[in-house]
């Protein structure tokens, strides 16, 4: 899909998953309806390009159950909270990230040779696994989400550019910028919060 054929529907996609990572930097909950139109445009184009791309729209399609777990993660609290609050991993999250991480990029790398779906199995895999375990740190409000996205959106540069999805490589280059931002911004939130329960004690 070069400049000349990129669809209405491709930039609807980039649009919402745009504003839906501003959304993520700002902290604000509405990074999943948002992003949940992203990915739904997204999964479409997905499988309806002449390259078929089945495991992109397989990883879009655990994009849209961390949403709707995300949405639901970060809205519903415990006690007197009012939401679920940024914070680092423990170490047994850091343990679950990193399953989750080699699990999928095993089973990504050998479906996609195994299969022989695309001819650039090692990034695409490696990418797809980082970029779900992101997910699945963003669902749960963790600020090394951020660290997990900029690295996979890094190589996805490349990656989308190979594939001739001009747009969503040029999106990548925005989702790194925005991953080092949020980073810096959920760090903010961490001190803030911090401060505010030293204040109480």
């Amino acid at each position: 899909m070069g400049i000349e054929n990129m669809s209405i529907v491709e930039a609807i996609a980039v649009i919402f998953a745009v504003i839906s990572v501003f959304c993520a930097k700002a902290n604000s909950v509405w990074v999943y309806p948002t992003g949940i139109v992203g990915i739904v445009f997204s999964i479409y184009i997905f499988i309806d390009t002449e390259y078929k791309l089945y495991p992109d729209a397989a990883l879009n399609l655990y994009y849209l159950i961390m949403s709707i777990y995300g949405w639901y993660f970060w809205t519903h609290t415990r006690g007197k909270a009012t939401e679920t609050p940024i914070t680092y991993c423990n170490k047994k999250e850091y343990l679950w990230a990193a399953l989750i991480f080699i699990g999928l990029w095993g089973g990504l790398y050998w479906w996609l040779t195994t299969y022989n779906i695309n001819d650039v199995p090692k990034m695409d895999s490696f990418t797809s696994a980082l970029a779900a375990t992101g997910m699945w740190l963003l669902a749960r409000r963790k600020i090394e989400n951020w660290l997990a996205l900029a690295v996979a959106d890094f190589v996805d540069i490349g990656v989308y550019f190979y594939k001739r999805l001009l747009l969503f490589s040029f999106l990548n280059v925005f989702y790194v910028v925005i991953a080092i931002l949020g980073y810096i911004a959920w760090k903010k939130w961490i001190e803030k919060q911090q401060k505010y329960q030293i204040s109480l004690s």
